[in-house]
């Protein structure tokens, strides 16, 4: 008789599974870009493996793609992987029940790897090597390097890495915990951590989608990972004698300019060199936060205290100029002459007025809706006057109270505005048009609303969104109201005026019994209720809202959408040149 097998290993990788919940799947474009690099370094590295047991590889998939990307899928995990296909947000459980049903031996060993990133050819077998019937524990090589395709190789040790694996002892009738039961990083506080001494162990392939890892280490020779791996990634393997020592030069310049402004990054690389140096050993359990991160809140904490006070400093120097309004460009009484207008928020740290501002007011005006941009300036940054069609104008003020301190300024030093049929308040955190504003200006036009929202949150409670909102009928008038904006005063952050002012705003609308609607809904959406829809930006831009959250833009963990959101808004720069 066969002896039962003393342990089931499994290969986690998550792909393409959305983690925010509502948010759209990513595009084509990332998709096939990201399969490039599967299929380059993660694929072959993991299916080269020697001298392990047996184990399964389980990748998790976004199904909301494409039949020909779900082709291609099915031919590479021939043989190598089994596809998990979902529409769920990833969680931390996302892959309990999969490994659940090919899992029934005694102990269950799961390992994580990035779609992006590769293993040593030796990798698997080492971490099977570390089982001893351990309860629950978490093995670790520090030792890894980080390929830029360019040739450039730098060694990056990292004492809790994205290339874990989780030994965990099975209890019927419990689902696995799986590696992913905890953020990589915080392993430690939830079992101890074996830190495994050996060769370089993995590798994270570093390219423009994979902004968050940052190179931490000294850069090295190419040859290290024709010795310890076994891919098909293109790289210049070449490079060494003098361009290596010269490249090797420049780049020890970058790390000590990086520490310098990030002493947490030099925090971690000290303690990462520091376990790796002692060699194998067990860390036990505790609160999760390693020393580097402690570090590095303690030093975000000093810059949050010194960022707050200057803060302070500059709303008390801007507040004494609260209310006073600069005509920079354009004629602001042919702007506010009709019955509707367009008042738009808009902050830059320059001189110059934000371009995505200028053009959306462009063709907020040319659509027949002249617009007042209120551009929010620090006293000691002058405004540049912009080059501005007929119908725009823009003004500015003291930079004090973000967005609602514009309108609240340009309401009291336009009274007339209050007054008007229809007034669309908002602010630069829109990016576009990304096409004709015809859709948007009818479901405005045809709206019964006092209080109409393009879209509108549920969390922390039910609110329109205040990055676009339209008062109809001259219902800014209204003593509560114009009492509301006349009150706006500073707050210490976005998240404290959202609570104060977007928040407080819907409450007071509905307190006033005012009659509200949205002009794309979840429900239209196709979106869960809670979800937020100014992300589902695909979605929004083909139902006929032609902008896009900026975050989209700017944040790194949208990255993946960022080409396909660039394409769409590509025509605006050449629709409404500046």
């Amino acid at each position: 008789m066969t002896a039962p097998r003393p342990f089931d290993h499994v290969l986690l990788t998550r792909f393409s599974a959305v983690m925010v919940p509502g948010a759209p799947p990513a595009t084509e474009e990332w998709l096939h870009y990201r399969l490039g690099f599967f299929y380059d370094a993660c694929l072959p590295s993991v299916t080269r493996q020697r001298g392990a047991q047996p184990f399964d590889w389980l990748v998790l998939f976004d199904d909301r793609c494409s039949d020909d990307f779900r082709a291609q899928v099915g031919e590479l995990a021939e043989g190598a992987f089994t596809p998990i296909w979902s529409s769920e947000p990833f969680r931390r459980d996302s892959f309990a029940g999969p490994v659940a049903d090919r899992a029934d031996a005694a102990y269950l060993i799961t390992t994580r790897i990035d779609s992006d990133d590769a293993m040593a050819v030796d990798f698997m077998a080492r971490v099977q090597t570390e089982f001893a019937g351990q309860e629950r524990m978490f093995v670790n090589f520090p030792r890894g390097v980080q390929i830029d395709r360019t040739g450039a190789v730098y060694r990056s040790n990292i004492v809790s890495s994205p290339f874990l694996s989780l030994i965990e002892r099975r209890e019927e009738g419990r689902p696995p915990e799986t590696v992913f039961v905890a953020k990589h990083a915080r392993a430690r506080g939830h079992a101890p951590v074996r830190q495994v001494h050996a060769p370089v162990m993995w590798a994270q392939v570093v390219h423009g989608t994979n902004v968050s890892n940052i190179v931490n280490g000294r850069q090295t020779a190419p040859t290290v990972v024709r010795e310890r791996f076994d891919l098909d990634l293109t790289y210049d393997a070449t490079l060494g004698g003098g361009r290596l020592w010269r490249a090797q030069v420049g780049h020890a310049a970058r790390l000590v300019n990086l520490w310098a402004r990030h002493p947490g990054e030099l925090a971690k690389w000290a303690e990462a060199t520091a376990v790796t140096a002692r060699g194998t050993r067990t860390w036990g359990q505790d609160a999760g936060v390693p020393f580097a991160e402690r570090l590095d809140l303690a030093t975000k904490a000093q810059r949050r205290r010194l960022r707050d006070g200057r803060f302070a400093l500059k709303e008390k120097v801007n507040s004494l100029g609260r209310g006073w309004l600069r005509v920079v460009a354009g004629d602001v009484e042919q702007v506010l002459a009709g019955d509707r207008v367009v008042v738009m928020a808009e902050w830059s740290p320059g001189r110059d007025v934000r371009s995505s501002a200028l053009r959306a007011a462009q063709a907020y005006a040319a659509a027949g809706w002249p617009t007042l941009v209120v551009a929010a300036r620090d006293p000691w940054t002058r405004l540049r006057a912009p080059s501005v069609p007929s119908g725009v104008a823009v003004v500015s003020r003291p930079n004090s109270a973000y967005d609602f301190g514009s309108w609240r300024d340009a309401l009291s030093a336009y009274p007339q505005i209050a007054g008007k049929a229809r007034v669309i308040l908002t602010n630069d955190s829109l990016e576009g048009p990304a096409g004709s504003l015809e859709e948007l200006t009818r479901r405005i036009t045809t709206s019964d609303a006092q209080v109409w929202g393009a879209t509108w949150n549920r969390r922390p409670r039910p609110h329109l969104q205040s990055s676009l909102m339209v008062f109809s009928g001259g219902v800014l008038g209204l003593p509560d109201l114009q009492r509301f904006f006349a009150d706006v005063a500073p707050q210490q952050s976005k998240e404290d005026v959202i609570l104060a002012y977007e928040i407080g705003l819907s409450a007071l609308v509905r307190e006033l019994g005012l009659s509200t609607a949205t002009g794309w809904s979840q429900d239209e959406l196709g979106m869960p209720p809670d979800a937020n829809a100014l992300l589902a930006w695909e979605v929004l831009l083909d139902a006929g809202f032609p902008f896009v959250k900026r975050v989209l833009l700017t944040e790194p963990r949208f990255a993946a959408w960022r080409p396909a959101i660039e394409a769409r808004l590509a025509d605006v720069h050449r629709m409404y040149p500046r």
